[in-house]
């Protein structure tokens, strides 16, 4: 069987998303969709508004074939890191094309990355400009490409895992249709939205607009099923704590807590008129240097406790979460897992979320508290099966 794959977020699963499936079978000819999806918390360092097996429910139900999660020390990341981890995973599946979304789908991005390898990987940018433009304009210096556009980014950084690991995988860009990656608003009539759009939407309580550009039954799961939506408050309640109880020598040894930047955000957090909500917080100690999604997953590192040591040792033992499939994801499945390049994991016990899951059942745990969730004792891991969708004959 052969297979194609997308990397994802789904947060939420939108009519874009349904589109983009089923074009990546189309243009490449796949029998089933691999999906690797971020788990309970998505890139930018915040909670995914429905949890990994609501997503994991309604992609199965809307065109995807096999669901894995992308752990948390993968998906709450910068775009190089994030795009590594997820190619490793598909590679291990025997993934041989990857589909995703362009602002320049006409762009060779694997010939991008191989022209980009004499760029100083590691240049440091100074005080008023973040790594990723440094690298930006380093890149458009050598390839007169100029990367802004987040999916051609995003793109690039699949291009580069695949060139810098020397893994075997074609790249088809699609073009976004209708909708841009940050859009804020859509149209009335519109039937395909941005995830941010969307989320914005949802936020204010637009729930007619937002029934048009999602799949019925993710509309449903909006309306019915726990969400994060009002994460923020719960968020910064408990960072707070961990701000005002931890020594700064603690923080310190915090994944990314780099420069001397535990002692600000104590600072900040202990001042006479400090930020009283998640996004005043955020504003009072990002930088020029420190971008806002840079300081949202350094704010999640410190509210999940996770150490240097701890992500890094994580990230060197990765693995393979199973979420769900259907019959055709399960038949692939079977034909590859003999020959997977990393464990399988289909059901976790509390051994697994001791040892090699403890990021991610941490992370569950978390993602719980922020939804206000208390349906599920044993939370978002212990003794869960993957989904086994079975279509509907028509």
């Amino acid at each position: 069987m052969k297979a194609v794959g997308i990397i994802a977020e789904y947060n939420p699963f939108h009519n874009g998303h349904a589109y983009h499936l089923a074009e990546a079978k189309r243009v490449t000819g796949a029998d089933v969709a691999v999906v690797v999806m971020s788990g309970n918390f998505v890139q930018r360092g915040e909670p995914a508004i429905l949890d990994k097996w609501e997503r994991t429910k309604l992609a199965l139900h809307n065109g995807a074939d096999l669901m894995v999660e992308l752990p948390v020390f993968d998906a709450v990341q910068p775009g190089h890191l994030f795009a590594k981890g997820a190619i490793q995973i598909l590679s291990a599946l025997g993934v041989k094309d990857l589909v995703f979304g362009s602002e320049h789908p006409d762009v060779d991005f694997i010939d991008l990355a191989e022209k980009a390898q004499g760029i100083e990987a590691e240049k440091k940018a100074d005080k008023n400009q973040t790594y990723a433009a440094a690298y930006a304009a380093d890149l458009e210096e050598a390839t007169g490409f100029k990367l802004e556009d987040p999916n051609d980014i995003l793109g690039f950084s699949y291009a580069k895992a695949i060139v810098e690991s020397e893994i075997e995988m074609n790249l088809h860009p699609i073009g976004r249709i209708q909708a841009g990656y940050h859009d804020k608003e859509f149209d009335e009539g519109a039937e395909i939205a941005s995830a941010s759009s969307i989320r914005l939407a949802l936020h204010k309580g637009k729930m007619d607009k937002v029934q048009k550009v999602v799949p019925a039954d993710a509309f449903k799961a909006l309306q019915e099923k726990p969400n994060a939506l009002g994460f923020e408050k719960p968020f910064f309640d408990l960072l707070s704590y961990r701000l005002l109880t931890d020594t700064v020598g603690q923080l310190g040894q915090v994944y990314q807590m780099a420069e001397g930047l535990e002692h600000r955000l104590v600072g900040v957090a202990t001042a006479k008129e400090a930020p009283q909500s998640y996004q005043s917080f955020i504003k009072a100690v990002k930088s020029k240097r420190y971008t806002f999604a840079r300081m949202q997953r350094t704010m999640l590192y410190t509210l999940l406790n996770i150490k240097v040591d701890q992500m890094q040792a994580a990230m060197a033992d990765s693995y393979i979460r199973l979420l769900g499939f259907t019959d055709e994801g399960q038949a692939y499945l079977s034909e590859v897992k003999r020959r997977a390049r990393l464990p399988i994991i289909s059901r976790v016990d509390m051994g697994l979320a001791k040892a090699n899951l403890r990021l991610d059942y941490k992370a569950g745990l978390i993602w719980q508290l922020l939804a206000g969730d208390r349906s599920n004792k044993d939370g978002q891991d212990l003794s869960r099966r993957p989904i086994h969708y079975i279509k509907e004959e028509d």
